[in-house]
């Protein structure tokens, strides 16, 4: 499959709006959960959380969003309207560890001591083995005073709200037994480092959480500090899923479809004009800072528009074309 099919119109117009869709059925007892995404400068008005339901009765979560009243309310009533409850929920998968995937499961393994699925890479970096938030990166990055609150709080959100101890760490090639069904355990480091994709291979579906996105190029090396780059992890972990062409793609933003190959390749194209936009700025500039290189690249929005998550990411990306190129040592020295 060459080009892009959108399997609902409605959850991608949506997408585009200030719109939450309504749930859908994806598959054979397969549906999913859009939750609120409520956070100061995010674009993002959703999270795309799945329910899986199994021939026993049970129930698993893929994703369940930002732990709010309003969510808490939504899952409720989806399972209501399933003919089920809270109380059925078996499992909680959270495809990385951002709080608007994770961030509700804790609610639910207090209410129903439903087992927390993670990578185990993850959990390390909850647990802060990989060093956690980059104090220091906003005096590396050359970022000015007057920016640097908004980015303080993105810090704060991303890594004191998805707290979390997981019953399960599961790897890559693991696969999970929800009942009937069965989840393959694809690793997909860049976004974080341990971000997962989950294959049903039965259904032909692939639950990509931030990994592949319809709409957006997901920003990456947002899990704290990685032992490799974010950038070449990340096109190699495109590779990982691209030969899954005849599946549906169910992403945890905006809208599922048909045509993984073409988006996979045409995401490895953005991050290769990156990296030589980069190039390009580093030639022409004398000892920039990241934020002086940033502020030269092009973003769909506008430099002068980023604030808070776009711009956070924004600066994170542009340090990692910089470190993929091996030009650290042009950069301004700050301190």
């Amino acid at each position: 499959m060459t080009t892009e099919v959108i399997l609902d119109p409605a959850e991608r117009a949506a997408a585009t709006s200030d719109a939450i869709p309504e749930p859908v059925r994806v598959a054979d007892g397969v549906w999913t959960m859009p939750v609120e995404f409520p956070s100061e400068g995010q674009p993002l008005r959703y999270t795309l959380g799945y329910v899986l339901l199994d021939g026993d009765g049970g129930v698993h979560l893929i994703d369940p969003g930002v732990d709010t009243d309003a969510n808490w309310q939504r899952l409720e009533g989806l399972l209501a309207a399933l003919g089920t409850s809270v109380s059925a929920i078996r499992t909680v998968i959270a495809t990385h560890l951002h709080f608007d995937h994770l961030g509700m499961a804790e609610r639910v393994q207090r209410a129903t001591g439903a087992a927390v699925v993670l990578h185990r890479l993850e959990q390390a970096a909850i647990d802060g083995e990989f060093g956690g938030a980059d104090p220091e990166r906003f005096d590396r990055w050359g970022v000015p005073r007057a920016r640097r609150d908004e980015l303080a709080r993105i810090t704060e959100e991303r890594f004191t709200k998805a707290a979390i101890a997981a019953d399960r760490l599961v790897d890559g090639g693991d696969v999970l037994e929800l009942g009937d069904r069965m989840l393959e355990v694809i690793w997909t480091p860049g976004h974080t480092y341990g971000s997962m994709c989950l294959r049903d291979a039965e259904r032909k579906l692939l639950f990509t959480g931030d990994h592949v996105l319809p709409l957006m190029n997901p920003g990456l090396g947002l899990g704290g500090p990685a032992p490799s780059n974010p950038i070449s992890d990340y096109l190699v972990s495109l590779d990982k899923v691209i030969g899954f062409d005849d599946h549906q793609v169910c992403p945890g933003h905006g809208y599922r479809f048909l045509g993984l190959r073409a988006r996979c390749e045409r995401l490895a194209a953005h991050h290769a004009r990156r990296t030589a936009e980069v190039a390009a700025v580093l030639d022409r500039l004398d000892r920039p800072s990241v934020w002086q290189v940033a502020s030269q690249l092009y973003w769909s929005m506008g430099w002068e528009n980023l604030s808070h998550y776009l711009l956070d990411s924004a600066l994170a990306q542009t340090e990692l074309h910089i470190a993929r190129l091996g030009r650290h040592h042009e950069l301004e020295k700050t301190a």
